[in-house]
């Protein structure tokens, strides 16, 4: 086992390589994203620029920006940072009805203090716990895909809708890191195959993201997702104690914790079907950012995720598994997106011109580098 000598992600993990130095190739994307938002001083300029011509373009809208929002730490400071900085946001939030009574409460509880106006996206739960449940019989580890798809998608529904040219991302690579791509992949069409192939109930009102609407979008109108988080010398703690004070939000215990799903997957699916676990990712994005000890994080991946208790016979009752089912399930051959109809190969065919929607600020350098090559 060879363990990058900056952060904590090893040899196990997909598509890594190391330079002489020892140092892996996920530090130096890091390297390169810090490059580009660099906290020199001077990025509080960088931001007031994009924020006037947020402004300025949406003078006679009701809205200068969409944020999603889903209860989450990283969403709900950014929602208070807008207001703070006299930014017109209209919040909209996926209700895929898999979400925690806290996320819900903070999702209100912000909303109402800061007098934002929410959009709520609910959708149709027969139709999406089919297509959740066809993702667990495809025997895949990206399957929460769905959920990103249908989040992606509303934010160019309500963009088209009020007009609107940016849409403000919570990423954070120095919190979140990069999840690497053969652990999670996404597209339209790949949502489409895996239905298709294990799903019963008709897909007819799910917003999937398919290539052409998303192209038309980015390309032709020219709207963009933001990550202004990058922008901030932004540590969870503080921000989670910040958001507390101010508006009693509550903290869920963990990132992505705020969803009942994607707690199952994190800390059960993932590890104990495909040894995946997240952490390395996050871990290794706080490490290379001076926010935890390499050390530290090390030690403590040595434990097990902690599975809520009813958490899995919870999914399994909502999703109609019976014991047999679902030992059949987790015991199935391991597969990937390698295995269905997926976008893939378009996104490498057109490297080049994804190059230029890059370099125009069209698609993020994470997208880049993870899909075209």
């Amino acid at each position: 086992m060879k363990i990058c000598k900056r952060c904590v992600m090893n040899s196990d993990i997909p598509n890594i390589s190391f330079d002489d130095d020892g140092i892996c190739n996920y530090c130096h994307l890091h390297n390169k994203i810090e490059s580009q938002y660099p906290l020199d001083g001077n990025q509080t300029d960088r931001l007031k620029v994009i924020i006037d011509k947020m402004k300025e373009e949406g003078k006679n809208k009701l809205y200068d920006c969409i944020i999603g929002i889903s209860g989450g730490c990283d969403s709900s400071f950014l929602l208070h940072s807008l207001k703070t900085m006299g930014v017109r946001p209209l919040a909209i939030t996926l209700d895929n009805t898999w979400g925690t009574e806290i996320a819900k409460n903070n999702i209100q509880k912000m909303v109402s203090q800061l007098n934002i106006d929410l959009r709520t996206y609910t959708l149709d739960k027969e139709e999406f716990d089919d297509i959740t449940k066809s993702f667990l019989m495809a025997s895949v580890s990206d399957a929460d895909a769905p959920s990103d798809m249908a989040i992606a998608k509303i934010y160019y529904m309500a963009m088209a809708e009020y007009g609107i040219k940016y849409a403000i991302d919570g990423h954070s690579f120095r919190t979140e890191g990069t999840v690497p791509l053969g652990w999670t992949y996404m597209d339209g069409m790949y949502v489409i195959s895996v239905h298709e192939q294990f799903g019963i109930v008709p897909m007819k009102t799910f917003p999937n993201l398919d290539i052409d609407y998303w192209l038309d979008r980015i390309r032709n109108h020219k709207e963009q997702r933001i990550r202004m988080i990058y922008y901030f010398d932004y540590h969870k703690d503080v921000a989670k104690k910040l958001l507390t004070d101010l508006y009693g939000w509550e903290w869920y215990g963990g990132h992505h914790f705020e969803n009942h799903y994607t707690r199952f997957l994190k800390t059960y699916l993932l590890p104990r079907k495909f040894g995946i676990d997240k952490r390395y990712v996050e871990f290794s994005a706080l490490v290379r950012s001076g926010q935890k000890d390499r050390l530290q994080a090390l030690e403590e991946l040595k434990t097990p995720p902690e599975v809520p208790k009813d958490l899995i016979s919870m999914v399994k009752n909502r999703l109609g598994f019976n014991n047999k089912e679902w030992l059949a399930m987790m015991n199935s051959p391991i597969k990937s997106y390698k295995d269905y109809t997926t976008y893939r190969s378009y996104f490498i065919e057109n490297r080049e011109m994804f190059k230029e929607m890059l370099n125009q600020g069209l698609i993020s350098e994470t997208f880049y580098e993870k899909y075209t090559k």
